[in-house]
């Protein structure tokens, strides 16, 4: 093969891969189909929710705190949503970084997330604009459609069609309120029908990932159409979330060679597999020590069988299917084993999700 050959067959292979180019060691970042660059670890901030479902609020600007740490710790993404009720929380915290290290906003990449109730193309500008007064930004660089289901304001199901809603989406890149655009939670057959009805292409999926929940079929979608995935819940159950849930936990022997073989901890390990498959990693965390840790994998590479091999523990696992959502056409997950009975029980005592 002559020269123009070799670099001719290197960006078929850049193309196939999304052209998801890591930049260098310290700051890793994945080009987007629009042309914009995201970088591939992101500080996720949802607190998650109390055992009785009530969503957990931080305390003491503990979100904050965090957000500050991680962009001082060399993250230059932060992930969050209006669901989560703390991007007021987020824009402090990167204010703080800002003033406290003479950085500029350019430096910090901020995706977040319209929810559910706010569906209608006339909600999606008005509901993007709410965030930014909470985040005190003019612009977010990244705005997802949090979930493919549309619910009115009192909860109730909403016949409105995600395509509709993309065209707000679309509003709000036309008018520069974000750089980018994408949705999240999204199966194949959702993005697909996006995909083949919209003016402006989605540039990112946010899904689950973890080598319990490989998502092989939908990644490689994507990576056909140029999308790029964020891979929340990266660690899935494999530390001990859930006792109920499938192997590996993190004392499993591969899981402890890999971390032995490359001095790192096991969720260094399971961090490195989600970008070394070209996937975001969104970690959540308000652990100072615990932050840093997660960003700390930019000097290492699993090796593709290594990656292979920990895939190896699919098993479909998804940690969270919100059964009260069942009932909406467009619910984008695979639906639990219940009778109506049982269904209709957990939807009258759920809370808003």
């Amino acid at each position: 093969m002559d020269v123009f050959g070799h670099w001719k067959y290197l960006l078929q292979l850049i193309i196939m891969e999304q052209v998801l180019v890591p930049v260098n060691a310290s700051t890793l970042t994945f080009t987007l189909n629009d042309g914009n660059e995201i970088p591939a670890i992101a500080l996720g901030t949802s607190l998650g929710h109390t055992p009785d479902g009530t969503r957990m609020l931080a305390v003491n600007h503990s979100v904050a705190r965090a957000v500050q740490w991680a962009l001082e710790a060399g993250y230059r993404h932060i992930d969050t949503a209006a669901l989560y009720r703390i991007e007021d929380e987020v824009g402090l915290g990167v204010r703080d970084y800002l003033r406290d290290n003479n950085a500029d906003r350019r430096d910090v990449y901020i995706t977040t997330k319209l929810w559910n109730d706010s569906h209608e193309r006339s909600e999606v500008i008005p509901a993007l604009k709410k965030s930014l007064q909470e985040l005190q930004m003019d612009y977010v660089d990244l705005y997802l459609m949090h979930y493919p289901m549309a619910y009115t304001k009192d909860g109730q199901i909403s016949d409105t069609d995600y395509l509709e809603t993309w065209k707000g989406m679309e509003d709000a890149k036309d008018q520069n309120l974000t750089r980018s655009i994408g949705v999240s939670n999204f199966n194949i057959t959702q993005i697909q029908r996006l995909w083949d009805n919209c003016r402006i292409k989605p540039a990112v999926n946010q899904i689950e990932v973890n080598p319990t929940i490989t998502q092989d079929e939908l990644i490689n979608w994507s990576k056909e159409h140029g999308v790029v995935i964020m891979a929340y819940t990266p660690f899935g159950s494999i530390l001990g979330r859930k006792s109920d849930a499938p192997p590996p936990r993190a004392d499993h022997p591969y899981l402890v060679s890999l971390a032995n073989k490359y001095n790192k901890t096991v969720p260094q390990i399971l961090l490195r597999y989600l970008l070394d498959r070209h996937l975001v990693a969104v970690p959540k965390s308000t652990n100072k020590d615990r932050i840093r840790q997660n960003v700390d994998i930019a000097d290492f590479s699993l090796t593709s069988a290594e990656v292979d091999e920990l895939s190896k523990f699919n098993s479909n696992y998804r940690l969270r299917t919100p059964v009260k959502w069942y009932p909406h056409p467009h619910f984008p997950f695979e639906k639990k084993n219940l009778t109506d009975a049982e269904i209709e029980d957990i939807i009258a005592h759920s809370k808003e999700d």
